[in-house]
């Protein structure tokens, strides 16, 4: 639940620019004249509002309207929603799904439910490539945009949590789950975090995540215009084994965090980057958990909670 509120500055260890590119993208949320489009921007004939990929034959995934997203597990909580559709093309990767923007060529968002059947012992695919399923109008994100940038290419849905077949595993390393990310929050406190959310999914905890990036404007860019993010955020449920998203309630252990794609970030542990969920959906635009009653969402949204 979006609660449009002036920005306050969270006491984290983050540097002020990154607070300053944060309330920036706060500002531009209520702001039409900031979404203004940028002369030097890279364009695209594109398919209109709210578009869902329907590629023929396009690999083992699937794709469908953002009704047929809904109905998937890994957004048992709720589609993310912002209030322009026209920059949200939504997948359905079977093993996530996620909403791309095919102007920033980047993920807005992935999602994916997590319990311990997902885990086993398949090592990493490295397999980054193109994603097939995105339409021959977008433009398709690869290494080379990459190379010699500075940045790693970040998972969002990471590749051990997909680790109990090569075939999932594989899908992990699709550009439209990838966001430029510096070496040290890459390896850092968002690897930490991963590491953090696996050892209690073994311990039998099930967890709903959805993870993004923050993208000022005007925006840096990489390789064929890739957008570079000013913050990595996630947000993770954890239910107790046998529970469903029906079960979620203000007793519910809701994690948020947001961290600064910039140097320095990975002089911290993950857990000084803990904000809330209220705070995410200021920085990003997106209402989360929207399938959550209003009652428990103001309560579990607002807080910040602690490991």
């Amino acid at each position: 639940m979006i609660v449009l509120r002036r920005w306050r500055a969270l006491r984290l260890p983050l540097d002020r620019r990154f607070w300053a590119s944060v309330a920036l993208v706060s500002a531009c949320l209520v702001l039409p004249q900031c979404r203004a489009s940028s002369a030097s921007r890279p364009s695209n004939s594109l398919p209109g509002p709210g578009h869902t990929a329907n590629a023929p034959g396009a690999a083992e995934s699937s794709s469908g309207s953002e009704s047929a997203i809904a109905r998937s597990v890994h957004v048992a909580l709720g589609v993310p929603r912002d209030a322009d559709a026209s920059d949200d093309y939504y997948l359905d990767e079977r093993v996530f799904v996620l909403s791309y923007n095919a102007r920033k060529r980047v993920p807005n968002w992935v999602a994916w439910r997590l319990d311990a059947s997902q885990l086993g012992s398949q090592r990493r695919k490295n397999d980054f490539r193109p994603d097939p399923l995105l339409p021959a109008a977008f433009y398709h994100v690869s290494d080379r945009d990459y190379r010699r940038s500075g940045y790693d290419r970040g998972h969002l849905c990471p590749s051990a949590d997909r680790s109990e077949s090569p075939a999932d595993n594989s899908r992990t390393f699709l550009f439209t789950n990838i966001e430029p990310q510096l070496h040290e929050l890459n390896a850092g406190p968002w690897e930490q975090l991963e590491e953090y959310v696996r050892r209690r999914v073994r311990r039998g905890q099930i967890s709903y995540l959805v993870a993004g990036g923050v993208i000022s404007e005007p925006y840096a860019t990489i390789g064929n215009g890739v957008a570079v993010p000013v913050g990595s955020f996630k947000i993770i449920a954890f239910l107790d084994d046998g529970q469903t998203a029906n079960d979620v309630s203000i007793a519910t252990e809701v994690l948020a965090v947001m961290m600064p794609n910039q140097p320095g970030v990975g002089q911290h542990a993950w857990t000084e980057y803990l904000t809330s969920v209220d705070a995410i959906e200021q920085a990003s635009g997106y209402d989360f958990l929207n399938a959550v009653s209003v009652p428990v969402q103001r309560i579990i949204e607002a807080r910040t909670a602690r490991p």
